[in-house]
């Protein structure tokens, strides 16, 4: 008996739509995937993140994690400093902020475009993206943005928070309100490094929102840094930030450099770096929650549809190791429906646990006065001298039990 034939187009070369294509090419499925990106090249830039829970339990599968390991970012720990650096809270690794597996982004992303490029039945294509779609009940019919057709029985939208193939997909009732802004910008940029910078996550805080960090990479030569602008509240805007993000990279530049001129700390080094920095951009944070993720025969994926602070990635690889698992027990592609809307029912209990941020989150961790500061460092020097937060990360909603599936070749 043949296998049966199975179309599928996943929008997003970044860790769910790789990811993705890597398992279902581990099905008995004869599939065919393509993976187009917006981009015109696969991106190279990107912050520190890392892997937990049962996504560590994949990449094992995936055989990634000597890969990983070699590629992780070297840091140690995290440390909270004051405007003249000195640290008063301190934090190891795998307590709480710094993982076991650190790795920046675009490493990530190049190891899962590295497992996936060399399979017959994935190909990339950049440069291109989704402008339509139409369903029926036996396929999708999509128009790229560069003229081409073509049809498929798979469509799977993995393009990040702000995704352009949602709306696509899903009804303006499901994705109303879905994009919840947090009243936080964070600008992502790599500096020179000097021999003296310990492999520690520094975090500096100033008031009015405003905080630097910094995150040792694994090369010599530079390091990671963070510039991050906080609102009040979640879902208010700083109209000066917008502008400049909307008119280009210069402006938001030069914006920053007014913002955090005398911000204090390491301030000036920082700045200097980023006015000379090739990979800088500046992002808006906020959470996606949807209260349906499936439509027919299509889909989104990752942080398209979940991005959540702080556990993205792991959310990324584990929905799609479990979309693939049950697209692999579909008999017909008359089943792919009912495969999609069974991967949501396995899948969204486990999401539920870890979807909502602490109470107060972000803005209860960068303070807008001098007071609120006073009051978060005496708070974050208690719990790390009295190692009281090891007292709830027993139930974290991070850990869980994979579902077996049929894999080949693993």
């Amino acid at each position: 008996m043949s296998a049966l034939k199975l179309k599928v187009l996943i929008a997003g070369a970044g860790i769910a739509g790789p990811c993705l294509a890597y398992w279902l090419a581990k099905t008995r499925l004869d599939i065919s995937i393509t993976i187009v990106e917006r981009s015109t090249s696969p991106r190279v830039t990107g912050q520190s993140i890392d892997i937990r829970g049962p996504a560590v339990d994949i990449m094992r599968e995936m055989k990634l994690e000597e890969a990983v390991r070699s590629r992780h970012t070297t840091e140690e720990g995290t440390i909270f400093v004051n405007s003249s650096g000195k640290n008063f809270a301190q934090f190891n690794a795998g307590d709480s902020f710094t993982a076991e597996y650190e790795i920046l982004r675009a490493d990530l992303s190049q190891l899962f475009l590295e497992a996936t490029e060399g399979l017959g039945n994935v190909q990339y294509i950049y440069g291109d993206s989704v402008k339509s779609l139409q369903q029926t009940d036996k396929d999708i019919n999509v128009t790229f943005t560069g003229g081409s057709k073509d049809t498929f029985h798979l469509v799977v939208a993995a393009d990040g928070s702000t995704s352009k193939t949602r709306s696509l997909i899903l009804d303006e009732h499901v994705l109303k309100d879905s994009y919840k802004s947090l009243g936080q910008y964070i600008a992502f940029f790599s500096i020179p490094s000097r021999p003296t910078d310990p492999k520690l996550w520094q975090w500096y805080n100033a008031p009015k929102g405003l905080s630097i960090m910094t995150r040792p990479h694994r090369n010599n030569s530079t390091m990671g840094a963070y510039l991050c602008i906080t609102m009040p509240a979640r879902g208010q805007h700083d109209p000066a930030v917008e502008y400049a993000m909307d008119k280009g990279t210069e402006d938001t530049k030069r914006m920053l450099n007014e913002y955090f001129e005398n911000a204090g700390w390491e301030a000036r080094r920082v700045l200097e770096g980023m006015d000379h920095a090739e990979d800088f951009y500046m992002s808006r944070a906020a959470q996606v929650k949807l209260p349906k993720w499936t439509n027919g025969r299509a889909l989104v994926l990752g942080d398209a549809a979940f991005a959540t602070f702080g556990v993205g990635t792991s959310l990324a690889i584990e929905s799609a190791y479990l979309l693939a698992g049950e697209l692999s027990k579909i008999q017909s592609s008359n089943d792919v429906p009912q495969a999609l809307e069974k991967y949501e029912e396995v899948f969204r209990p486990f999401y539920a646990k870890m979807e909502e941020l602490p109470p107060g989150f972000p803005q209860i961790a960068f303070p807008q006065t001098a007071w609120g500061l006073r009051i978060r460092n005496s708070a974050l020097w208690f719990v790390s001298k009295t190692k009281m937060y090891k007292l709830f990360q027993g139930d974290s909603g991070v850990d869980w039990k994979l579902p077996s599936y049929d894999w080949v070749g693993t």
